[in-house]
């Protein structure tokens, strides 16, 4: 992962932190900034919601989500995560977020379901590797062994994004859906929470 120069945040700048902030390089020269989400962030997030297009959103709620405030909630509880069950991180540009992404233990505790979301004019610029191979570290760091997820057939673009950020991803289509999961190797680390550690 390209990395801008002297723009990597130290660990544990906040007792709270998963990871530290960074920003990275994108393939067009863009840069983008990483951080673990905030409750902070419900403002941005809801402005985040309205500038989704109807087939983003139709593509990450599985229906047609209408842009109204009670969905825009839902795009603000993304970026709510208790540091032991779930994590969240978002992509900033200057005062916008642009983006969030995060993963959820499921039942067993070993595995994590994962999401992405992006706002239309950062898709397909290589910033959702980037969100991905974060949200792997730190899944390896609580000892996750494995992500899964679900995408809708026609979402060739997500289907195309899982397979460049993990190569050995396993993809079983079932009614119109893809299920994915990916098997994270292990990576030395302390508490489960992973805190101050990526």
């Amino acid at each position: 992962m390209e990395v801008c120069e002297a723009q990597i945040g130290s660990v544990g700048d906040t007792p709270a932190e998963m990871a530290p902030p960074e920003t990275v390089c994108l393939a067009d020269g863009a840069e983008v900034w990483l951080r673990d989400a905030t409750p902070a962030d419900a403002d941005g997030l809801r402005r985040m919601f309205f500038q989704l297009g109807d087939t983003t959103r139709y593509r990450y709620f599985f229906v047609g989500a209408p842009s109204t405030p009670d969905w825009a909630e839902r795009v603000v509880a993304l970026g709510v995560a208790d540091g032991e069950r779930s994590y969240a991180l978002v992509a900033e540009i200057g005062e916008s977020l642009v983006g969030v992404a995060r993963f959820d233990r499921t039942s067993d505790g070993a595995s994590a379901e994962i999401g992405v979301l992006f706002v239309d004019a950062w898709q397909s610029r290589g910033l959702g590797r980037h969100a991905l191979l974060r949200l792997q570290l730190v899944a390896q760091q609580w000892g996750i062994a494995a992500f899964t997820g679900m995408m809708l057939g026609e979402n060739d673009r997500a289907l195309r994004l899982a397979r460049r950020a993990f190569p050995a991803v396993r993809v079983h289509w079932e009614q119109g859906a893809y299920d994915l999961r990916v098997e994270l190797a292990p990576t030395p680390g302390p508490s489960p929470k992973g805190r101050g550690v990526v």
